[in-house]
């Protein structure tokens, strides 16, 4: 009988968080195992690649490239509560907006559109250093080339 208590009083609780109405805008980790990118259904298997928009109503939207979550903002009329992308070379979660990019069609990025992020200068410096010179980007500048160039289609 107790187990059961126990279960109702946490089955309340759960209903009591989720009528909050706070919405979490952290990233969630990456399953590679599961997860498929939003727009494309490709799996998000090359992590230093992901990207997410956490929506308003708490849904996580996760994409397996930074073109195709442009594709995603393109699409909905939503205004995502927080973008993320993941640093390059440190597997951590960046704000969209204060993610540092470079942009090279010639870089390898899983649905090709060239794109990498990273959280700091040298970073980004010793990236172009091994794979050739990039475009430098702020978010709003990535944003706006992806449009542009696709007109709002997906184009890969």
């Amino acid at each position: 009988m107790k187990k059961y208590v126990g279960l109702l009083f946490l089955s309340f609780l759960f209903v009591l968080g989720a009528c909050s109405g706070e919405v979490s805008t952290e990233p969630v980790d990456i399953n590679p195992d599961i997860d498929v990118c939003d727009i494309c259904n490709m799996s998000i298997t090359v992590i230093p690649f992901a990207t997410e928009a956490i929506m308003p109503d708490g849904t996580v939207e996760k994409f397996d490239d930074v073109g195709c979550m442009v594709d995603f903002l393109n699409e909905t009329e939503e205004e995502p509560l927080q973008m993320y992308v993941k640093d390059n070379e440190k597997d951590e979660w960046i704000a969209a907006e204060d993610a540092l990019y470079i942009l090279n069609e010639d870089y390898w990025t899983p649905m090709m559109y060239g794109v990498v992020s990273f959280e700091e200068e040298a970073q980004l410096l010793a990236y172009m250093e091994e794979n050739g010179e990039g475009e430098r980007l702020t978010f709003d500048e990535v944003v706006a080339h992806f449009t542009e160039a696709h007109s709002g289609g997906h184009a890969h």
